[in-house]
Formats: structure tokens, sequence, C-alpha cells
């Protein structure tokens, strides 16, 4: 399925629903070595959650993610293949933070928290139903930083703490869900996607860290284009691109009588479990070096 354009501006925010993932049975081949395209690939990060005060269980999405890495495929030897992907927040193109916690002062200077979650494969192979599986190390990089805002009156906003790194790694296995044979573009990119599913008690760290941090929209594919002079009716530069922005929880009942009911009672509607992490990635790739830039530059 093909995402839909949203066209918007720069102050405006347009939610964009759950993408669907499309699953074509014959097996191609794919040897050779693949770039992920950043601008049009995604990871959904989905747990589960609750409403109508734990009544009823549903599937939440937390949010969307920026995807970049590579693939080196060999069908001939899949012992030979290799995967390396990360994703995090979409504040830039590249992560802001590395593998091992390096980052840049100026990406700290207005944000307390970075999170950076990578896979590196330690094998690749072929499923009974032509699917390609590999295991591999899940690494979570975690910059927290404490923020002190005093309100008073020589207050100049918040202050923040020395910057502490966190590392933490996890087995887990992807299954990639393979393009059909002809589904190759012009520039000789296919769309792939791969999932995995994390729990809670095999690895705490990264289910914490999700759920906490702020996943801002991820905007694909975007352009934007000055049209005339600004006037009185100016409502900022309009862009066109495929924006994924996570649903809001359901909204919890108002009174009979129009007014709202108690904040307490409201706040306890819905409810993040957070005992399981689905990590869906929707990925385009393009022929090339599966090297990837270095995060942080």
């Amino acid at each position: 399925m093909s995402k839909p354009t949203a066209v918007f501006t720069i102050a405006t925010i347009v939610v964009l629903g759950v993408v669907t993932l499309g699953v074509s049975n014959p097996t191609p081949s794919l040897t050779g070595s693949w770039q992920v395209d950043t601008r049009h690939s995604d990871a959904q990060l989905i747990t589960d959650a609750t409403t109508d005060y734990g009544k009823t269980k549903i599937d939440f999405t937390l949010g969307f993610a920026r995807v970049n890495g590579g693939l080196i495929l060999d069908d001939s030897d899949p012992a030979k293949s290799s995967v390396d992907l990360r994703f995090y927040p979409a504040t830039a193109m590249l992560p802001p933070i590395t593998e091992d916690g390096k980052f840049k002062s100026l990406w700290l200077a207005n944000v307390a928290n970075h999170t950076l979650v990578c896979f590196h494969s330690k094998g690749v192979t072929r499923t009974a139903d032509g699917k390609l599986q590999t295991t591999g190390t899940l690494v979570l990089t975690r910059v927290d930083r404490s923020v002190q805002a005093d309100a008073n009156e020589a207050y100049a906003g918040p202050v923040y703490g020395p910057p502490v790194i966190h590392r933490v790694t996890h087995e887990v296995t992807l299954v990639f869900d393979l393009p059909a044979s002809d589904g190759k573009g012009q520039d000789g990119a296919i769309r792939d996607s791969a999932s995995t599913q994390v729990f809670r008690e095999d690895f705490p760290q990264l289910l914490k860290a999700v759920t906490a941090t702020y996943w801002p929209p991820v905007v694909q594919d975007k352009t934007c284009k000055a049209i005339g002079v600004p006037g009185e009716d100016y409502h900022g530069i309009p862009c066109t691109g495929t924006m994924l922005e996570a649903p809001s929880l359901p909204e919890a009942p108002h009174a009979a009588n129009a007014e709202d009911i108690g904040a307490a009672q409201a706040s306890d509607f819905n409810a993040i479990v957070g005992e399981r992490l689905n990590i869906l990635l929707h990925m385009r790739l393009v022929p090339g070096s599966a090297a990837q830039p270095t995060a942080g530059s």
C-alpha cells in the first residue's frame, strides 16, 4: 500500500494513520549491498496499553522514528550476509549521538535526553516460507541529563546537568518480509519491512527508554517552497511530504451535564502498560554501499 501525500505548513501537524505492511510470496534474489533510504523509511513503535479504566486492552503506537543503516545479502551463502540498522527520534536526518554515546555539544543545547537503538546481525538465514531471519544484538544508547527549573524572578530557562550515558544490549531476532521479484523501481530500489518483539522482562531498559522518549513526527520526502511575498495572512512556508505521527489515546468521557469529570479520574482512563514493544521497520532500500555517515556528525 502506498503512503498518502500530506500538504502542511511548518506550524501545522498532519496526522497519518498506521502504516500497513505488504507481504509478497515470491522469493526474489537480493544478493548485493543495500542502503536504507532515510528520507523514505521509518520505524513504528507499538506497545500495550489499556483504556476505559483498564477494562479494554489496546495496542498503542508510541511514535515513529527515522531509520538508517544497510544490508549486505548473499543468497548463495546467507552466513556471509549482514544487517546493521539504527533508529532514533526524527529531530534530524542523522542521530545526534553515536552508539557509544559521543555527541556534539550543540545537540544538547535544548534537549535533555537522546535515544538511539542499533541492531547488528550475527547471521542471516532463509525461513521455510522464503523470508529472511537474522538474530543479532540490539543496542540501546541513552543520554540523560537532569533538569533544574526553579521559577523565580531570576529564572532564565531550565538548567541542564552533565550528560549521563547508558548503553545496554540484548539479543533479538528480526524477520524480513521480502518484496516480489518484480518489485524493484526504476532506480533499482525495493520496499522491505522487518519486525521484532521485545518483552519488558527481557529488556526492561529498552521499554523504559522508548516509552519515556518523545518521538516527533517523521516527515518523509519533505519539500518546502516559499510562494510570493508574506502578507497579513501568512501562515508559514507550505511544504509537501508524508507525515507519520502517532495517534492520541482515546479521549476520556465527559459527565452527563457536559462538565468535565474529575481530573484525577480522567487521567486514569488510559494507561500505557509497556510490557512489550513491537518494532516495525518500513524501509526503502537502494543499491549501494551499506556504510552510513557517522552519527552525531
